[in-house]
C-alpha cells in the first residue's frame, strides 16, 4: 500500500541500514526511537525494496497465547516452508506478557521456539521441505530437515 514519506539523509542512512541488515542472513535489527520516529515505515519500505513479505500481529481484545503461537507458526512456515523471505515486525505496544519477549528471545537465537509446532505440523513441514533440503545435500533424515526449515 502507498505510503507518504519525506526522506531526508538521515532516514536514508537509517532505511540503508535497515536494507543491509535485512538482507543477512537471519538477519534481525531492534530499532529504538521515540514514537512517530518512522521505524516501522523506514522498515516496511526496507521491506518492498528489497521484496519482503512483512507480517505483523494484530492485537484484538481476546488475543491470547493460542493466538500468538499461530501467528508465530505462520509466520516461521511463510519463511522456512514457502522459503518467502519474510520480516516479523513486532512493536513494544503489541507485547501483552513475558512469554511473547521469550518466544521472540528463542527465536532469534536458536531460530526456534521449543514445542510451538506439534508432530503432524513437523510431518507436513518435512514433506514440503524435504525436496529442497535434498538439493542442498542434506540426507532424508527427519532432524535434518527439520534443521533446515529452521535455517532457512
Amino acid at each position: 500500500k502507498p505510503m507518504n514519506l519525506v526522506i531526508f539523509l538521515y532516514a536514508l542512512e537509517h532505511l540503508s541500514r535497515i536494507c543491509r541488515i535485512i538482507k543477512q542472513p537471519g538477519g534481525h535489527a531492534l530499532l529504538v526511537g521515540v514514537g512517530g520516529s518512522g521505524r516501522q515505515s523506514l522498515t516496511r519500505l526496507a521491506a518492498s525494496i528489497q521484496e519482503f513479505e512483512v507480517l505483523q500481529v494484530e492485537i484484538v481484545k481476546g488475543y491470547g497465547v493460542n493466538e500468538w503461537r499461530d501467528d508465530l507458526k505462520n509466520a516461521l512456515r511463510l519463511a522456512g516452508e514457502s522459503n518467502k523471505q519474510t520480516i516479523f515486525l513486532l512493536s513494544d505496544t503489541q507485547i501483552q506478557w513475558e512469554g511473547m519477549v521469550e518466544d521472540i528471545s528463542n527465536l532469534l537465537n536458536t531460530g526456534d521456539i521449543p514445542n510451538l509446532f506439534d508432530g503432524s505440523d513437523v510431518a507436513q513441514i518435512g514433506e514440503n521441505v524435504s525436496n529442497r533440503a535434498k538439493q542442498a545435500g542434506m540426507d532424508a533424515n527427519k532432524n535434518e530437515i527439520y534443521n533446515f526449515f529452521i535455517q532457512e
